[in-house]
């Protein structure tokens, strides 16, 4: 070994993250003194680089990646650590790279897709970023809403937007996130005859119907049906007037109630 390449490694054993959660100093803890055994094991620095990175201590992560990529370029995980890495830190082009790598080592990855396609996304490749999104999905066993609307905010088109949260209705069933997007986008294209069944349904499902209702009032504002607006602001008050007393005192509460006496008296 040479000098240089014994001083880095050096360095290596010693990093330490200020502040490191104990359950992930003591995994640290582990790990160097396994790397002052066996220093030549890759698999080692890419599994400390990984808790670095979950320390978000990026330069330390870095550097146990890039060790481990000296003793095994092609090693499992590795490019994927490293793409995410690059992405946690802004380097998207490099990302990017990392994340072909990994893709390619290991197809049916749902994670690495998934990264490739945030990464797409920030670089403009909209259509390519769909791809993976699509391709994740049809491998994760029930991806998460958060990904659903992920994928749903790359479309330009509202529509296309709301044809993709289809799928997620169906997986997933009526997650509060997916309606409340599924709502927007209704609202947005006027289709407000759809918006207000999908209010009605979050109002029947509820235990506070006063903030549905309200909501219900505004998208008949937007639809020009301004008595039918009224009767919902009055129905919002009448919601709140029928909440225990603690919550009808409530600064929120009571904010909502001045805006409801508001809309129900000015709305055309």
């Amino acid at each position: 070994m040479s000098r240089r390449t014994n001083l880095f490694v050096l360095a290596l054993l010693s990093a330490t993250p200020a502040g490191a959660h104990p359950e992930i100093q003591d995994a640290l803890d582990r790990l160097t003194t396994a790397l002052a055994t066996t220093p030549n094991e890759a698999s080692l620095y890419l599994e400390r680089g990984e808790l670095y990175a979950r320390h978000e201590d990026w330069p330390s992560a870095e550097a146990n990646y890039l060790r481990a990529a000296e003793l095994a370029p092609r090693l499992p995980r590795l490019a994927l650590a490293r793409g995410s890495l690059s992405l946690a830190r802004g380097q998207v082009s490099a990302a990017r790279a990392f994340l072909d790598q990994a893709i390619a080592l290991a197809p049916s990855d749902p994670t690495a897709l998934i990264l490739r396609a945030r990464a797409l996304a920030r670089l403009g490749l909209t259509p390519d970023a769909l791809t993976d999104y699509t391709q994740a999905f049809a491998l994760l066993a029930t991806p998460s809403p958060e990904l659903y609307l992920e994928r749903a905010a790359l479309f330009a088109s509202p529509a296309d937007a709301l044809r993709s949260l289809a799928d997620a209705f169906v997986r997933l069933g009526p997650v509060m996130s997916l309606q409340l997007r599924a709502l927007d986008l209704e609202v947005a294209l006027r289709r407000f005859d759809d918006a207000l069944a999908r209010v009605d349904l979050l109002t029947s499902a509820s235990e506070r119907r006063e903030l549905w209702l309200k909501r219900r009032g505004d998208i008949l504002v937007s639809a020009g049906r301004h008595a039918e607006a009224r009767a919902a602001y009055v129905a919002a008050q009448t919601a709140i007037a029928a909440l225990p007393a603690w919550l009808v005192a409530s600064p929120d509460t009571v904010r909502l109630s001045t805006e409801l006496t508001r809309l129900a008296t000015t709305t055309p």
